[in-house]
């Protein structure tokens, strides 16, 4: 991990730098692969202040610690800062341990075989609804080129069938009709 230190309004200290670059190197073990660290350190009239920047893979972290003393404006900043991270990866864990109940919706009805179905769904899994429209297939093709989607779901005003029209990783133009056999 590259860290750069910057002085403002004052003199450059190499035991400062150091002293910086040992306590950002605990941070390291909390931040997935941190491209940049920077760290501005400046005196305005009475204050030191602290202000670092972490560019890595879950984003960009900013912290800033103000003192009277210098060490104690950059431990503030790093103390910061772990918190922050740290209450990031939390918030991301309950995010993918406890699905929110408005991303899973659930149809309960009265009778006990459905909602044991329903307890049996995955987790994981997300209900979208949509709305099909009737459209013929250019229309539909024409529709999905407008889009930014990647899938269009309609009914075929030919068939009278739920049909797919979707963009595949190629490029091309896929359509998904459903037959029986």
């Amino acid at each position: 991990m590259q860290v750069a230190v910057t002085f403002r309004h004052m003199e450059a200290d190499t035991r400062v730098k150091a002293y910086v670059k040992e306590k950002v190197q605990k941070l390291q073990k909390y931040i997935e692969n941190p491209r940049e660290v920077h760290v501005v350190l400046a005196i305005e009239k009475f204050r030191h202040i602290a202000e670092i920047t972490i560019v890595g893979n879950g984003g960009v972290f900013n912290s800033q610690g103000r003192d009277n003393d210098l060490y104690a404006a950059i431990d503030q900043m790093v103390d910061k800062m772990e918190r922050q991270i740290r209450e990031r990866r939390q918030k991301a864990r309950r995010k993918r341990s406890n699905p929110s109940s408005s991303k899973v919706s659930r149809h309960l009805s009265g009778k006990a075989d459905e909602e044991k179905e329903e307890r049996d769904i995955p987790l994981l899994l997300t209900r979208r609804r949509t709305i099909a429209k009737p459209m013929s297939l250019e229309e539909a093709l024409s529709q999905l080129t407008l889009s930014k989607r990647d899938f269009l779901i309609f009914i075929n005003s030919d068939s009278g069938q739920m049909n797919v029209v979707y963009r595949s990783q190629d490029g091309e133009y896929e359509w998904v009709e459903p037959h029986s056999k």
